[in-house]
C-alpha cells in the first residue's frame, strides 16, 4: 500500500486530502504532522511514497526549508513531494520547482484534482524505467535509484532534474522537443510552461560545470544531448 505523509497544520485541509485519496483509489496509508522541526524526522521514519507539503506551517514554520532538507538527505531526496500552496504567480510555481518540488497544487484545491495529481506522480515514479542505467561522458544515472554521478562524484540533482537529464542520455544525439520533454518528466494536468523547463535545463548546466555543453539548445525546438562517446 503506497504511504502519503502530509505536512499540513489545518485539520480541514488534512481531512480534505484524505478525502482526495480515497478519490485517488482508496488504498494509501496516510500520516500528518503540522510541525516544521518533526517533517524529516517523520518522513525518515515512515518512509513514503509521496509526500504532501504545505508551504505555511505551524508555528510560523516554512514548507520551503522541509523541502531544502528533505533533498539535502540521501534517504529522503528520491521522494516525490506536491506542494500545497497559496502561490499562483507563475514566478512562484517556478520557484517551487527549482526547490525540488515535482507539482504542486494551488489552494484551494478541488479533491478530483489532488486525486489526479497523487495518483499522476505515483504512476511515473512507478512506472518509469526502473532498472535502467545509462552511462556516457563519464555520466552515470541509475533510474532504480534516482543516483547520478559525474566523473565518479555525486552529482546532486533534484528529481526533475534528474528525469530530464536522463531523458536527454538515453537517447544522445538526438534533439528533443520542449513538449516532449515537459510531457515524459511531468505530472498529468499540470500545467508547465516552457519557462520552467528552460529553467530545470539552466539548473542542470551549472551542475554539470565543464559538462554544460553536452547539453545543446536547439534553436526553436528544444534541446540535444551531444555526447558521441557511450
Amino acid at each position: 500500500m503506497p504511504k502519503l505523509l502530509v505536512v499540513e497544520d489545518d485539520p480541514k485541509i488534512v481531512e480534505a486530502i484524505e478525502k482526495s485519496v480515497f478519490l485517488a483509489g482508496g488504498s494509501y496509508d496516510v500520516k500528518s504532522v503540522s510541525q516544521q522541526d518533526k517533517a524529516l524526522s517523520l518522513a525518515l521514519r515512515y518512509k513514503p511514497d509521496i509526500i504532501l507539503l504545505d508551504i505555511r506551517l505551524a508555528g510560523g514554520g516554512d514548507g520551503r526549508v522541509v523541502l531544502k532538507s528533505l533533498k539535502e538527505n540521501v534517504a529522503t531526496r528520491a521522494i516525490p513531494v506536491i506542494f500545497l500552496t497559496g502561490m499562483s504567480s507563475e514566478g512562484d510555481k517556478v520557484l517551487g520547482l527549482n526547490l525540488g518540488a515535482d507539482d504542486y497544487v494551488v489552494k484551494p484545491f478541488g479533491a478530483m484534482e489532488l486525486a489526479a495529481r497523487i495518483s499522476a506522480v505515483c504512476r511515473r515514479y512507478r512506472l518509469e524505467p526502473s532498472r535502467e542505467k545509462k552511462s556516457i561522458s563519464g555520466l552515470n544515472l541509475d533510474s532504480q535509484n534516482r543516483i547520478a554521478t559525474l566523473n565518479g562524484k555525486p552529482l546532486k540533482l533534484q528529481p526533475k532534474e534528474f528525469e530530464i537529464l536522463f531523458l536527454l542520455v538515453s537517447q544522445p544525439g538526438r534533439s528533443l522537443t520542449r513538449s516532449y520533454l515537459i510531457e515524459n518528466s511531468s505530472s498529468y494536468g499540470m500545467p508547465v510552461s516552457t519557462r520552467s523547463l528552460d529553467t530545470h535545463i539552466k539548473n542542470i548546466r551549472k551542475k554539470l560545470g565543464a559538462k554544460a555543453v553536452l547539453i545543446e539548445t536547439v534553436a526553436k525546438l528544444g534541446y540535444r544531448f551531444a555526447a558521441a562517446d557511450t
